[in-house]
């Protein structure tokens, strides 16, 4: 087979798109969920560590990943993998479990979006009511107001239907239908800015580290169950680099560039991890850091209010790529 097309699908994704796809799709989480999680609750200022414990074996399942992307470059993923060394059946059940995954992932992060913007919304109209003199009632908050109950409890309560949820996936699919250049472009911005954002959050936060918030390094409530109990739930911050060997049909020269762009993905995933973990974990006392606040908390604890913002922005605007990537995925599953 010509190694310049698959089938039809022309090869237009270089190395930094794949980069893109990949950091993209898997970075956000991790540094807004799981960092505050596992530095406040399982293993304090030692979860530093707990990234690069976890990053050994995901780096070991992204050398496989590589090696059989360049071995095989075709769409799939695990799927054309197990297609090639095992037959049909066992490739139809591996790509059922992909598509569950990266249905639920998309399913999960979108509905998580969506609560946080009816969240932004009610406090945005609470705010601009408390600010108005006769109640709100004149004021622009109450439109405000009611846009965020209506999207709280659609149709009058008694159901889960999550209307911003239900907008984010409508228009993250309208966009893929478009074309495969537009989302890529699309990723491509999504991830810069995503990548902006938590540098500075990481710089911002290292800028106010305090050593003595470092003491002790692994409290002794936590102990060593604690820390590789962190190491086994930070796992779950690398899942979905492999979203990225879904795209091999279109990446130009994939026996060279796909396990080269798994590795720089994995790489940066490491270090930003590591990086926001010991930002967060100097910035305050462990026992003190929001295990859901996280970031912005921390920041306005320490009186840096426009980072408190930028974080909280930051995760409305970034976490939407998380869901596009999945999607993206999804039709590559042949």
């Amino acid at each position: 087979e010509d190694e310049d097309t698959h089938g039809h699908v022309a090869r237009h994704l270089t190395l930094l798109d794949l980069i893109a796809v990949g950091v993209g799709g898997t970075l956000g989480t991790g540094i807004f969920v799981f960092c505050p999680l596992i530095a406040s609750t399982y293993a304090g200022p030692s979860s530093v560590f707990c990234w690069l414990l976890s990053a050994v074996p995901a780096l070991l399942s992204g050398l496989c990943f590589a090696e059989l992307a360049g071995q095989i470059p075709a769409a799939g993923s695990t799927y054309a993998y197990v297609y090639a060394s095992m037959g049909e059946l066992p490739a139809v059940v591996a790509a059922g479990c992909l598509s569950l995954e990266y249905l639920v992932s998309a399913s999960a992060v979108a509905r998580g979006w969506g609560d946080k913007m009816v969240e932004w919304m009610a406090d945005e109209a609470a705010s601009s009511n408390s600010n108005d003199g006769d109640g709100g009632q004149h004021g622009g908050g109450t439109k405000d107001g009611l846009m965020a109950r209506i999207l709280q409890h659609p149709g009058g309560g008694g159901t889960s239907f999550n209307p911003m949820a239900f907008l984010l996936c409508a228009m993250v699919s309208m966009l893929l239908l478009c074309g495969v250049k537009e989302s890529k472009a699309v990723t491509n911005y999504f991830t810069a800015v995503k990548v902006a954002v938590i540098l500075t959050m990481i710089l911002t936060g290292l800028g106010l580290l305090d050593v003595r918030n470092l003491r002790p390094f692994l409290p002794s409530e936590f102990g060593i169950s604690g820390f590789f109990y962190g190491g086994t739930l930070s796992f779950m911050g690398y899942l979905g680099y492999d979203e990225v060997c879904c795209l091999t049909a279109e990446a130009i020269e994939p026996q060279r560039n796909m396990p080269r762009a798994i590795l720089w993905t994995m790489s940066i995933l490491t270090v930003c991890y590591m990086g926001a973990t010991l930002a967060l974990s100097g910035m305050l006392p462990y026992d003190q850091i929001s295990a859901v606040g996280g970031f912005p908390e921390s920041f306005e604890a320490r009186g840096i209010e426009w980072a408190s913002a930028l974080a909280s922005i930051g995760e409305l605007f970034t976490l939407p790529l998380v869901v596009l990537v999945a999607i993206m995925a999804q039709p590559r599953l042949q």
